[in-house]
Formats: C-alpha cells, structure tokens, sequence
C-alpha cells in the first residue's frame, strides 16, 4: 500500500470514528504523528492502531509497557513534544518540525471548535499537508 492510500485509509478510520461520537484530540501518535481519538477515556491512534494513556508528568505513567502519549495543555510550546525524537535531524529542522507539531495541535483545537462543514475540510486539509510536511522532515 502506497503513503497516500494509507493516508486515505487514515483519514477514513478517523471520520468513521468521528461519526461514532469519539472526539479527534488535539494530540498527535509519537509513532506517526496522526491525530488522537477519544471515546469513553479510551484514546487510539487509527494508523498504528495503538491505544494510549494520556498523562501530565511522568509520575502518573502507568507500570505497564503500554504506550504514552503526553498530555499538555491547549497552549502547547515545541518542547511539550519530549516523546518525539528529532535528533537525528538537523537543529533548524528540528525546531521547524516542532514548529509543525504545535500547529498541528493549534488546528485540533480549532477542528474541535467549529461544526461548518467548509472550514472543517480546510482546518482538515492544512493539517494533513503539516503531517505530510513532517513526515517528509522525519523519513
């Protein structure tokens, strides 16, 4: 399956789970930097089909090896994103794909705002251009 057919199939999982009532946090998977989902206290990501537990600090972090995804508040900065690695990249770039993950959860909060259909699909689209931008950084 090609990178755009899996982000197809993403974006269709994460509205099929809109449609069920779940609610599109505005957290990003550390795996692959998809939107979160919520639903009843359970949160999963629809590419790595992975759940998570959200947490403030890492006092809270369950003893199981189960995966985490770090909850921070709505004004997030780039360096909320500790569950990230982007050392391997150079630090301009590191900083710009920072840059990108607090746009993404700036647009979440926004998505989560509004019920217009239009503004939903270009909140929607500029958010998959930043992951696609990311994921260009990162591979």
């Amino acid at each position: 399956m090609n990178s755009s057919e899996e982000q197809n199939d993403s974006i269709a999982a994460g509205a099929e789970l809109l449609l069920k009532g779940w609610k599109m946090l505005n957290k990003a998977c550390p795996e692959c930097v998809e939107p979160l989902y919520e639903n009843d206290g359970k949160v999963v990501c629809v590419k790595c089909k992975k759940e998570y537990i959200l947490v403030d600090s890492k006092s809270e972090l369950p003893h199981s090896k189960t995966s985490v995804a770090k909850d921070s508040p709505s004004s997030v900065s780039p360096n909320d994103f500790s569950s990230f690695d982007f050392s391997s990249l150079p630090p301009t770039l590191s900083d710009t794909a920072k840059i990108m993950l607090v746009k993404i959860t700036d647009l979440n909060a926004k998505l989560e705002e509004t019920s217009d259909p239009k503004e939903i699909a270009e909140i929607s689209s500029s958010i998959k251009s930043l992951i696609d931008s990311l994921r260009s950084l990162t591979s």
